[in-house]
């Protein structure tokens, strides 16, 4: 019988990625390599400029590391060589016009020269009862992911139908072992339990995805648009993945105050005291400001 391994040596053998946002990085170690990274916050609290963020300085560190800072770019060689982005709702087209709205130019054209977006957004909404016009009004994409042949075609979607597409998408995912990965987003399947779609089916997605980027050993983030703290709330949710990422936004009289705060990789940081960041976004995209120091209690 081979000896087990020493608990130390495993431990030091883990690598961490940089977060890629100014004023985290530095603050926080970073992101260990085979874990899953839940997104959560409302819609307008800045998940989506984090995102892009993130995953532009990353593989600007990675690919042309002159151009970010210097603690950042000497941790390139955790960082993947590139990014899976799959979509839901959004088709590819959208995803790029977002990021163009956060992003500068070489911060663009880095991330979408090394990014591939695999747009299932067509068959999600296959899945929908929406009405005939204005599905075929909507784009059509040659790059969006096509419906398997042999996969029957019903007028009332369940949770079968349903588990085609997500096994389809854990299929494409796990094409990009090698990249960084995010799935955008639980929020389109979150919803699509209006038509079928079963809460068990969503979290066995989920539990699968952490198990097996563990097993890769690249990172997943999950986007989540719903209010911190009612996912906070939610133990179908709440703590499922590696680690968190919330971010809050309240508005104060003619501004909106956004921050962000990061959530336990492995349940170790839920006894201590978090740091709130205040958010920002600026001309290249999202910028973190440690502010102060809270309980757990007060999150």
């Amino acid at each position: 019988m081979s000896p087990t391994p020493d608990a130390k040596s495993i431990s030091r053998g883990v690598s961490y990625i940089p977060f890629g946002i100014p004023g985290l990085d530095g603050n926080v170690r970073g992101i260990p390599t085979g874990s899953s990274v839940l997104l959560a916050g409302a819609s307008d609290a800045g998940g989506d400029a984090f995102t892009y963020t993130s995953l532009a300085t990353l593989m600007l560190a990675k690919h042309d590391p002159d151009l970010v800072p210097g603690h950042i770019a000497r941790r390139s060689d955790a960082i993947p060589e590139s990014v899976t982005y799959v979509t839901l709702s959004q088709d590819r087209e959208h995803v790029y016009s977002e990021l163009d709205a956060v992003l500068d130019g070489y911060q663009f054209e880095t991330l979408t020269d090394h990014m591939t977006v695999a747009d299932f957004s067509q068959r999600f909404m296959e899945l929908l009862p929406v009405p005939p016009a204005l599905f075929d009004a909507r784009r059509t994409d040659s790059d969006i992911e096509p419906v398997e042949e042999d996969e029957p075609e019903t007028a009332d979607p369940d949770d079968e139908t349903f588990r085609a597409l997500l096994d389809d998408i854990a299929e494409r995912v796990a094409g990009g072992t090698d990249d960084i990965v995010v799935i955008d987003s639980l929020t389109d399947l979150d919803r699509a339990r209006e038509f079928g779609l079963s809460q068990g089916r969503i979290v066995a997605f989920l539990v699968g995805l952490r198990e097996a980027v563990v097993n890769w050993g690249n990172v997943a983030f999950v986007k989540f648009d719903r209010p911190a703290g009612e996912v906070r709330k939610d133990d179908r949710v709440h703590g499922l993945l590696h680690g968190s990422v919330y971010f809050y936004s309240n508005d104060k009289g003619f501004e909106t105050y956004r921050t962000m705060r990061v959530g336990s990789f492995g349940g170790a940081l839920d006894t201590e005291r978090q740091t709130v960041f205040e958010s920002l976004v600026g001309p290249t995209g999202f910028r973190a400001k440690a502010t102060k120091k809270i309980g757990p209690s007060n999150w």
